[in-house]
């Protein structure tokens, strides 16, 4: 990607190497909204005025850890939830992105000039500098994917441009000092280029923010366990291919066309590496003598790379439930309270101060499911709508892109709820009375604004339940009860029951008190899934509690 800068200020000579450097030096990481301008400023400035080409390569390698600490910190504005193309922080992405874009773009300046140069030029650097290119370019692509963005047009093409003229020029495979590879402290172009596809091929729209840190790091650090070949026809269907005339990155053979521009990502090195650190993993070592990085924790760290295994050490895999093309609507509620009044036709509350006040049962229980239930009697559709918008419960209604058993492909054009990775949703497809819970699996904005998502169905009938943990340390003391919901066993499906705890809750052998017509305990046996705002756990019941 070359962007050609605006004017530069004339304050500073930038044909000036002495000036350049002076600027440089006045940047504080201590004040990030300044040095982000001074960077640009310098950038920008040295891009116009052309300085000779070797001092100003010197200027761009010494500034290199600067700029990755400012926009590695800025970036965390955005890094947190989905960001819409209109939204707030989309200035701020915006300057992320045109400094990584600068950057290739110096560096693409220094080539050209030095080709031209009659003395002090950097041929002896050409490596280096497609090294750098290849990796800034790539930089400015993943930010998309940290905001959650669709990558704007024409950017795999650029990448795939760069790659391709490294490779004629056989640097490609050349390994260049760089300071910023926390695990090898070197790179080569190639590596460089194969890290960003790695990082497309892990399904980075459904990722959380630490797991996509994680991703973007050890995507560098196993990047040189993969090889590109040529004769990507004789790879197997579900092989990722790459088309180096696509605007996109790896696919999966059976979905290209067989062209002579199509290279095959070898893996097999990979998988075989991918296995001996797992069980390493398992075995007991620490993931940062592994280069996985001082803040990888277990088990998480273990549960993420295990589910890159196949994407980077097999090959694609096919979906387990086919999609459908499909159309429609299908409405969603993003507030687990809003899910359980839509369930229940009533607002949940769990008022444990007034537990002492009643002792009859019966009243006591009508509290603690459904809060004070002056409205005993069924509502219908139109005022449980009515009664939803004063209790502020909304329903979005979005569109039906397809679906499959597990799951739907949705996309809003408009609508005001924040949604995060792996969050606890209600879906309801056209039934009142038929509202089921799903998990959001992926989330992206597309540059025209659109939000599309893929949910994951939890099989069964929900209901919400009052649930608290019991802390056999302290057999005296009752915590308060918070709102969890009850999946029943689809035998049909080979699906347990399963019980909806708060996030944070699941600890094996924990028991956690549910207030259903009988109180009665469940010990919690088994993690299928931890979500931004739950945990879904198997469970056994362990009798009454009182």
């Amino acid at each position: 990607m070359t962007l050609m800068p605006a004017k530069a200020p004339t304050i500073i000579a930038f044909d000036q190497p002495a000036q350049c450097r002076a600027l440089l030096e006045r940047v504080s990481v201590t004040n990030l909204e300044e040095s982000s301008h001074l960077l640009l400023q310098l950038l920008e400035g040295m891009a116009v005025a052309s300085p000779p080409p070797a001092p100003h390569l010197q200027i761009l390698e010494d500034l290199r850890p600067t700029l990755d600490y400012v926009q590695t910190e800025v970036s965390r504005r955005y890094a947190s939830r989905p960001l819409p193309p209109s939204g707030s922080e989309e200035a701020t992405l915006s300057q992320v992105v045109r400094l990584w874009s600068l950057m290739e773009s110096n560096y693409g300046f220094v080539a050209r000039r030095s080709a031209l140069a009659t003395e002090g030029g950097v041929e002896d650097k050409r490596a280096l500098i497609s090294h750098r290119r290849i990796s800034y370019q790539a930089l400015a692509m993943t930010e998309y994917f940290r905001a959650r963005q669709e990558i704007p047009a024409q950017l795999w093409n650029d990448l795939h441009a760069l790659f391709l003229s490294t490779e004629r020029a056989g640097t490609a495979q050349v390994r260049v000092p760089d300071v910023l590879n926390e695990t090898w402290g070197a790179q080569s172009p190639l590596e460089a280029y194969v890290a960003v596809l790695l990082v497309d091929a892990s399904s980075p729209y459904s990722r959380t923010p630490r797991e996509f840190q994680w991703i973007t790091r050890w995507a560098q650090r196993f990047a040189p366990y993969c090889s590109l070949r040529s004769h990507a026809e004789e790879a197997q269907a579900n092989a990722y291919v790459l088309d180096t005339e696509a605007d996109h990155g790896l696919r999966p053979a059976s979905a290209l066309t067989a062209r002579k521009c199509q290279r095959l990502l070898d893996t097999a090195k990979l998988a075989a590496h991918i296995q001996a650190v797992v069980g390493q993993l398992k075995s007991g070592v620490a993931a940062a003598s592994l280069g996985l990085g001082d803040d990888c924790v277990q088990p998480a760290c273990a549960r993420l790379i295990i589910s890159l295994y196949r994407p980077w050490g097999l090959a694609s895999s096919g979906r387990k439930f086919p999609r459908k093309p499909s159309q429609g609507h299908l409405q969603l509620c993003a507030d687990p309270e809003g899910v359980a009044f839509f369930l229940s036709g009533r607002r949940f509350e769990i008022p444990d101060e007034e537990l002492a006040r009643y002792n009859n049962f019966t009243r006591t229980e009508a509290m603690l499911a459904l809060g004070e239930r002056a409205e005993q009697a069924d509502l219908t559709d139109a005022q449980l709508e009515e009664k939803a918008l004063q209790l502020g419960f909304t329903l979005e209604s979005w569109d039906v892109l397809d679906q499959s058993v597990a799951g739907f492909r949705l996309a809003r054009a408009q609508g005001e709820s924040r949604l995060d990775h792996r969050q606890l949703i209600g879906v309801r497809n056209g039934t009142p009375d038929r509202m089921l819970l799903a998990e959001i699996s992926w989330l992206q904005y597309r540059q025209n604004g659109v939000l599309s998502c893929g949910i994951s169905l939890m099989p069964g009938p929900p209901a919400p339940f009052p649930v608290r943990l019991i802390d056999p340390q302290r057999p005296g003391t009752r915590e308060r009860f918070r709102l969890g919901f009850l999946v029943p066993a689809v035998p049909a499906l080979k699906t347990d029951a399963t019980l909806i705890v708060p996030a944070g809750w699941y600890v094996a052998d924990r028991r956690v008190e549910v207030r259903g017509e009988q109180p009665w305990v469940a010990r919690m046996t088994k993690l299928l899934s931890r979500g931004a705002n739950f945990d879904r756990v198997v469970f056994s019941r362990g009798g009454e509690a009182f």
